[in-house]
């Protein structure tokens, strides 16, 4: 069976947040993610590291993910391969293409052979109040840059949910 490291981040906002292993009494730091802004929206957010480096960066107005010392567009990672499908399919450089999908109020990542390398679960109303994200990652996910790129697709996908959502609704 699959073992799974919880991370719990400590606010809503999952772009300007930290995360912590949940696992842990003392709940040392893990991640913190920052993002920086201008008066036309949304600059770039960083993850970074326990050790204070900068080790992943989202650029919104460049549309690049940056991952250690390497950056490429979004529209050469990410793939959708049939109209109507919710999937997403996501690869870094020569690593193995995943697939990552929006299910019952969580995003998965599984895979090419299917197994789960990770879940996110945003915020939630459970039991009439608001629960902080989540999130899991299989301890098969044992690469660092493997895990920064799938926190960061995480935190893309989910943002870009939440402004369909908004949009949608005419906020």
């Amino acid at each position: 069976m699959q073992s799974f490291a919880t991370l719990t981040f400590d606010s809503a906002k999952i772009l300007k947040t930290t995360l912590r292993a949940a696992d842990d009494d003392e709940r040392p730091l893990e991640y913190a993610t920052t993002t920086a802004s201008s008066g036309s929206g949304r600059q770039s957010t960083s993850l970074v590291g326990a050790q204070g480096s900068r080790d992943a960066v989202i650029d919104w107005k460049q549309k690049t993910f940056s991952v250690a010392d390497s950056t490429r567009p979004i529209r050469e990672l990410r793939k959708k391969r049939a109209t109507f499908s919710s999937s997403r399919y996501w690869s870094w450089f020569d690593c193995e293409e995943c697939k990552v999908k929006y299910q019952d109020n969580a995003w998965t990542v599984f895979s090419y052979s299917g197994s789960v390398l990770a879940v996110f679960t945003p915020n939630t109303h459970r039991g009439g109040r608001k629960a902080l994200p989540v999130l899991r990652l299989a301890s098969s996910v044992c690469d660092e840059e493997e895990r920064r790129f799938i926190i960061l697709v995480l935190l893309y996908s989910e943002t870009k949910r939440q402004e369909g959502l908004r949009q949608r609704s005419g906020m």
